[in-house]
């Protein structure tokens, strides 16, 4: 085994076709940066971004396969290097700005080389050598003296990629049965929940929110707080990332100066208040809901809402009531805006709450913790086998390429 540089064995070169469409020019079908960040394979037949390009552009760009394409640049530089394998090609199918291509020599196995470029001696030099601030870099000069390990025979270097393409394609297959299994758990978990509150609504009734509400209040918006008014320490700033699902995520802080603060003391949040979310996505519901934790001084940003509630109504109760699946979907039904749902603290007031006696409240919560609990235990477990599963797959790569691991006698005991 030894190791050359990457430019001994592929003609590398990074693209400039940008997605847009020219008039005069011709049509392309793009390879972008998250056709090659998310897929191991990439082909023509993909459903491709449509974009135009001059002919001398198609020409140096156009993908083949057996190419490696991956990415030269990202916010972060452990994302720089990610590849995908070229197994289809056609005469319109063009590499995009952001990604290199490497192009393997006639005595370099194509799939090796792909191996190769995923293997951690090979990223972690993608990842030192890149440079910026706010956006990372690698230069093509640093690209193309990337040391990587290679077998000089063909024939071994055919030996190792059969191999990877075998055992890693295993591993994926499990991991993807893994996050089926924790889909599942979650959509498990929403299903009694919302179960359980529409079972809690038959022995009560539904409300508008506005009926048993103290005080709603927003955060201040445009330029009254903005992250140039953040600083180390002082008054914290409840933000949307703070606001999960019946939950205060704590580990997303910010601050603004004490003094400022108090020039923004209307729109004050303690410990016991209930906050509400008022712009929502798939992944973080609109009117979800949570409640402060005792952190000291705070105050909410724009589009989260302090809510205070009268007397008789459990803040975690109605934290967990209206982040339920039967009060998001309700919520759902009041959002504003078309790409990303959102609400105002007018329309807030009309989100659904379930009203029953405190007894039945706090065998809700309670009930819920419970649940929430277990569920919990069952997919922390299933997200350790998948993080297990990412570092063996990786580990595996890296020792096949390296040379560590013989793969004309290994057996691939897969772990989780």
């Amino acid at each position: 085994m030894k190791t050359v540089p990457l430019r001994s064995l592929a003609v590398v070169w990074t693209s400039s076709v940008d997605k847009h469409t020219v008039e005069g020019e011709i049509p392309i079908r793009l390879c972008n940066y998250t056709d090659a960040y998310k897929k191991d394979r990439v082909h023509a037949g993909d459903d491709l971004m449509r974009a135009t390009a001059t002919a001398e552009e198609i020409k140096r760009n156009r993908l083949k396969v057996g190419d490696s394409v991956f990415t030269k640049d990202s916010e972060d530089p452990t994302d720089i290097g990610i590849s995908a394998f070229v197994d289809g090609e056609s005469d319109d199918f063009v590499c995009g700005y952001h990604l290199a291509i490497a192009r393997p020599a006639d005595d370099v196995h194509p799939r090796f080389l792909n191996w190769a470029l995923r293997s951690r001696p090979v990223l972690d030099h993608f990842g030192n050598s890149a440079t910026g601030i706010s956006r990372y870099g690698i230069s093509i000069a640093d690209l193309r003296a990337t040391p990587v390990p290679t077998p000089s025979d063909y024939g071994a270097q055919q030996q190792i990629a059969d191999f990877l393409d075998d055992s890693v394609s295993r591993i994926d297959r499990i991991i993807a049965a893994r996050r089926e299994q924790l889909e599942l758990a979650h959509l498990a978990f929403d299903s009694w929940w919302e179960k359980e509150t529409v079972e809690l609504a038959s022995r009560g009734r539904v409300i508008p929110l506005r009926r048993v509400l103290d005080s709603i209040v927003d955060g201040p918006f445009g330029s009254s707080l903005t992250s140039q008014h953040y600083t180390d320490f002082g008054t914290r700033v409840v933000r949307l990332g703070n606001i999960g699902i019946a939950d205060f995520r704590d580990d997303d802080r910010a601050y603004i100066a004490d003094e400022y603060a108090d020039v923004l003391s209307g729109h004050a949040v303690r410990a016991g208040d209930l906050v509400m979310a008022g712009l929502g996505d798939e992944r973080w519901p609109l009117g979800r809901c949570a409640v402060m934790p005792d952190i000291g001084p705070g105050i909410v940003k724009a589009d989260c809402y302090r809510i205070r509630l009268r007397h008789g109504i459990s803040h975690a109760y109605a934290a967990i009531a209206l982040s339920s699946p039967f009060a998001r979907n309700r919520i759902g039904l009041l959002a504003r805006g078309a790409t990303r749902a959102r609400l105002n603290t007018d329309v807030a007031r009309e989100a659904p709450l379930v009203l029953v006696p405190p007894p039945d409240q706090e065998s809700y919560v309670a009930l819920w913790r419970r649940h929430r609990d277990d569920s919990a235990r069952n997919t922390r477990a299933l997200e350790q086998s998948v993080d297990l599963l990412a570092e063996y797959k990786s580990s595996l790569i890296t020792a096949a390429v390296t040379g560590e691991l013989d793969v004309t006698t290994a057996s691939s005991n897969i772990p989780g």
